[in-house]
């Protein structure tokens, strides 16, 4: 049952609710959902019609064993609604994955065994969620579908042909419970955050593009943002090894199956929106035309990586 408990903004950058004070972090892109950082917790608020399904959800997520903060706390005042949640800590993989390149020029053997074991806490109970029914709809609009076709309608018809075959390729897995975001710049060695791009997709898509997100960045050249960490043959190796065993034991095909299919996917995910970072867009609308023509022609899109 939701608890009201007297809350009073004191600017855009703090907010008081029940004597205790949180920072703000960030304010969402495309929704006016804001998160702030209290002692040990996070806070989500926003309009109720938002944050409610959230918060439910959250609990869902937890419900299923996905590795996702613990709720401490939920309420509602005016027309603002709110939650709190367990926080993992300030260092995110991504971050702690950069500086082990700065420092060795990999990632630690020891932080990508933390990468490993939240991906298979993440994957088994993302499998949970499996249903036979297909929702080609939801994982349309997931990985953005709709604005790729509204930014490069001059090849429509490629990006069509490609998602129909993706869509084939994919057809004998389940539909679960998506992530949308899955990556180190999401992931804390104690769990997952961020959930705003949730939705269905075919199984793997997440645990695919959390190796190949990094990815969609340039690693080198003149550019808003560039590439800050990636993985080495042998992780990489390793880790389809453990996601594949997690398949197979489900009764389902190798992950590893599928790894161009899904990597296609997020990278039209990645070149949508990208108007405030014109280098980075033009860099991924190029690479992604790339990718089409290769994987369209039947041929491995992994050298353009």
């Amino acid at each position: 049952m939701s608890k009201k408990i007297e809350m009073r903004e004191q600017n855009i950058s703090q907010i008081t609710i029940g004597g205790k004070v949180y920072e703000h972090v960030k304010t969402r892109e495309y929704t006016p959902v804001s998160i702030y950082q209290g002692n040990g917790e996070f806070l989500r608020i926003g309009p109720k019609d938002l944050i409610a399904p959230e918060l439910n959800l959250h609990k869902k997520l937890l419900g299923y064993g996905f590795p996702v903060p613990a709720i401490l706390s939920e309420g509602e005042q005016d027309e603002k609604f709110y939650y709190t949640e367990q926080s993992f800590g300030d260092d995110l993989l991504g971050d702690v994955f950069w500086k082990d390149c700065i420092k060795e020029n990999r990632i630690s053997d020891e932080h990508f065994s933390s990468l490993l074991n939240l991906s298979e806490q993440f994957a088994q109970a993302q499998l949970k969620t499996a249903s036979t029914d297909r929702d080609d709809e939801s994982f349309y609009l997931g990985i953005h579908m709709d604005y790729v076709l509204e930014e490069l309608p001059e090849i429509k018809a490629d990006i069509l042909a490609a998602f129909e075959k993706i869509k084939v390729r994919t057809a004998g897995l389940p539909t679960v419970l998506t992530h949308g975001d899955f990556n180190a710049y999401n992931l804390f060695e104690g769990g997952v955050i961020d959930f705003g791009s949730i939705h269905n997709s075919p199984a793997g898509y997440d645990m695919v593009n959390n190796i190949y997100h990094t990815y969609n960045f340039p690693k080198t050249g003149d550019y808003e943002s560039k590439r800050r960490y990636e993985f080495t043959q042998e992780q990489i190796k390793q880790y389809f090894a453990s996601m594949d065993k997690i398949y197979l034991q489900a009764g389902l095909p190798k992950l590893s199956d599928f790894t161009e299919d899904f990597i296609l996917g997020k990278t039209i995910w990645s070149v949508t929106r990208m108007q405030r970072y014109p280098k980075v867009q033009k860099w991924r609308y190029d690479r992604f035309k790339q990718m089409l023509a290769e994987y369209l022609a039947g041929k491995s899109i992994m050298q353009i990586l």
